[in-house]
């Protein structure tokens, strides 16, 4: 097997394996991997997960790889290189690759094929909160999808845990969640580090790369000018100096003075708040000039400098930053590791001072870093109060430290309901100085974006620091008198409306006016600037494909179960109940749609619709609009199967069933509960609401029903029980609930996509 594995590494790398990756191939992924800077982490877990997957052990090898980066890395890089293994492996086409970092984590395709293998790399904000069902900027109806994927049938690695601040206790807690409240297929995490423990570091390379440790003493008055003279006077013509600083602001002062003292030379400034299309990213071939930076180089990276300057950080921060100095040896007479205390002080980080004061001028290695007992990761911040949760078993035996996230804690943010659970996961997640959001730019007059006017695309999409842009916008309201010109889309009615403070919470999407600037090329977001900013928008384009024919309601729910059926079978870690029960939602997920509302809504369109009950209508009559605002079809489905249980066969949950049909949405969950403004109605369904009398051909009769859509959905009623009883089943609980769950939507998809045509609507050629 060894002789195996190192042919796989060799074509996808082009040298050999250490012994470390070979064991990890051997023998998985452990829970900790501890491997000096530079020593081929990234390789080592990717292609040991890879070749188990595709070569020695299938079916003992999670079938998704969640690669985590700490927030602040540039993932695009490793998503890149990984992307590079693939193709020469030649399982570009087995093995989908997913990038989830910053706006590209809205792409939503990672979730269309959950039997497939897949590889998902991405940020930790962005991983880790969707793992915790309240993702940034992913909607609370895809949420359970999310949940549902990454924890099953998944291997977490998380690259420099001593990087990830509060993700780094929630990552652990998770993974013990997992263990004891149960997963559908195996789900393991490995923790991987630079730090050492006190133990030997595994064999690596040859001669190990030098760097000599300097300070510098910079004048706090005048800082930046110090700063940049000092690295004017190291940097050696045809080498990369890198400067890591610890803020934007700070690294944004610092290249715009660079750039104004070496008006001939590289200067780039690369951090992650860039729209896509505009992101830097420096070669290791072009190692030349100067590369401004705060902590995108600190994981995932392997570009190197033969002078490094960093502000005083964290150790873990520390070690990944000196191991880009001289990181492949390139420079034989060593490179240069210059560190300096930033004008605010030495922080929390004191110990770490006292040892580079301490090794002043010393020439070290990445396995002399390795082996310092120096001080790690920082405390994480408490996590919120929650209301109370049905009653899940908390985690037996588990470290005090991690007892901020729990099963009662779990599953309130499972229900995903509006204003339900915590409002969002960052607590867990991201320190408060970390958080982002996201800004998009375009051309509007004083009143804001028309009504029409689309949500950002991810193309236009920058992030930025959450307190920066408040700041820059109370700015702006200050001056400007209209709140700042920021503008985002109404949670509940969807109506542009102008952003409040209140709107500033991590993964918000704002939409600023163009004019006022905020964003200038080469550097991304700018506070400062006021240059207008051009907008990437390019006007409004209809869907590429869309229905093109009517789909009976019979044949839908047909297709449906098929789909269910198909997907199952790819799945073996599934039970035969549980194949049964999603197969059983899938054939009787859309029964509400006999509702006339929703009848009304299809033939409205226009066309000629056919007799009968309808589940789609064909394009271009597929633009019907709904006679009562906010109708659910679901919820319909929900009360046909709460009324009897005639519909399901002997050994199939109907609990189980019930939820999962109310479910596909994304809507009709946990929590259920009339939306603003209906007074009578539950999710546009009224009492007295009749529903007509119908048979499917597979046997199943439901008669005329006269519904009654809040009795059971009362805090006090059947449903909440029912979803209770479902989380704290020792068969299903939260995770396998989510996973089944978003099985059924999958069917629903692949189904639906069975009749999907050029839309007509869509420019053509």
């Amino acid at each position: 097997m060894a002789q195996g594995f190192e042919e796989f590494f060799r074509a996808a790398t082009g040298h050999r394996p250490y012994a470390y990756q070979r064991v990890l191939a051997e023998g998985g992924l452990p829970r900790s991997v501890r491997v000096p800077s530079g020593g081929g982490k990234t390789a080592g877990a990717v292609l040991a997960w890879l070749y188990r997957r595709t070569v020695a052990a299938p079916e003992a090898t999670a079938r998704r790889l969640v690669y985590v980066l700490p927030q602040g890395s540039l993932a695009h890089w490793t998503h890149a290189r990984i992307g590079r293994w693939l193709d020469r492996l030649g399982l570009a086409d087995a093995v989908d690759l997913h990038l989830l970092a910053g706006p590209d984590a809205q792409n939503g395709a990672w979730r269309r094929h959950p039997e497939r293998s897949a590889i998902l790399v991405g940020t930790h904000d962005v991983l880790l909160s969707r793992a915790l069902m309240r993702g940034l900027a992913d909607s609370r109806t895809m949420a359970p999808v999310s949940f549902g994927l990454l924890n099953n049938d998944a291997h977490w690695v998380f690259d420099e845990a001593g990087l990830l601040g509060p993700g780094l206790p929630t990552g652990e807690r998770l993974q013990a969640l997992r263990e004891a409240l149960g997963t559908t297929a195996p789900t393991g995490s490995t923790w991987m580090s630079a730090v050492g423990d006190g133990s030997a570091p595994p064999a690596g390379p040859g001669p190990a790369p030098m760097r000599r440790i300097r300070q510098l003493h910079p004048d706090p008055e005048r800082y930046v000018a110090d700063l940049v003279a000092a690295l004017g006077a190291a940097h050696r013509p045809g080498t990369r100096t890198i400067a890591a600083l610890g803020s934007p602001a700070r690294a944004r002062a610092v290249h715009a003075a660079l750039r104004a003292a070496h008006p001939g030379r590289p200067v780039a400034l690369l951090l992650p708040y860039h729209r896509s299309a505009e992101l830097p990213l420096p070669t290791r071939e072009s190692a030349d000039g100067f590369l401004v930076v705060t902590r995108a180089l600190d994981a995932g990276s392997d570009l190197s400098g033969r002078t490094v300057l960093t502000e005083l950080a964290p150790w873990s921060a520390l070690v990944q930053r000196a191991g880009r100095c001289n990181r492949h040896g390139e420079h034989p007479d060593g490179g240069d590791l210059l560190w300096c205390v930033p004008p605010e002080g030495p922080g929390p980080d004191g110990a770490v001072a006292r040892w580079l004061t301490a090794h002043e001028g010393a020439a070290v290695t990445a396995a002399d870093l390795f082996a310092v007992d120096a001080p790690r990761s920082p405390v994480p911040e408490p996590a919120p109060d929650v209301p109370n949760a049905p009653n899940v078993p908390d985690v037996p035996n588990a470290p005090d430290a991690l007892d901020a996230l729990g099963g009662p804690e779990l599953v309130a943010l499972f229900d995903t309901a509006r204003g339900a659970g915590p409002a969002g996961a960052w607590p867990w997640v991201q320190a408060a100085a970390d958080r982002t959001v996201f800004v998009a730019w375009r051309a509007f007059g004083p009143d804001g974006p028309a009504p029409e006017e689309p949500v950002p695309g991810r193309h236009e999409q920058c992030e930025a620091p959450l307190a920066e842009v408040a700041a820059w916008l109370a700015a702006a309201a200050e001056e400007e008198g209209d709140g700042g010109g920021a503008w985002l889309r109404d949670r509940v009615d969807g109506r542009w409306r102008r952003a409040v403070a209140a709107d500033l919470c991590a993964g918000a999407l704002l939409l600023l006016d163009a004019a006022r600037g905020g964003h200038l090329p080469g550097t991304g977001w700018t506070p400062g600037s006021r240059t207008p900013v051009p907008s990437l928008f390019t006007g409004r384009t209809p869907p590429a494909t869309a229905c093109a024919a009517w789909v009976s309601l019979e044949q839908h729910l047909r297709e449906t179960e098929e789909e269910a059926r198909a997907l199952t079978a790819a799945l073996p870690g599934l039970t035969g109940p549980q194949r049964e029960a999603v197969a059983l939602a899938a054939r009787l997920h859309d029964l509400g749609k006999c509702h006339h509302v929703f009848q009304d809504k299809l033939r409205d369109g226009g066309g000629d619709p056919p007799e009968g009950l309808l589940a789609k209508s064909k394009a271009p009559w597929s633009n019907g609009t709904s006679s009562r605002p906010f109708f659910r079809h679901e919820l319909v489905t929900a009360l046909l199967l709460l009324a009897g249980d005639h519909w399901h066969p002997p050994g199939t949950d109907p609990s189980l069933v019930a939820y999962l049909t109310a479910a596909h949405h994304g809507h009709v969950r946990v929590t259920v509960r009339p939306e603003p403004g209906e007074a009578a109605a539950l999710f546009g369904v009224r009492p007295g609401d009749r529903t007509p009398p119908f048979a499917l051909a597979t046997g199943e009769r439901f008669p005329a029903l006269e519904l009654a859509p809040a009795e059971p959905f009362r805090p006090d009623g059947r449903w909440p029980r029912l979803v209770a009883a479902l989380l704290a089943d020792p068969g299903l609980g939260p995770f396998r609930l989510a996973h089944l769950e978003a099985l059924v939507r999958t069917a629903d998809w692949r189904s639906s996509a069975r009749h999907d045509g050029p839309n007509p609507q869509a420019p053509q050629g």
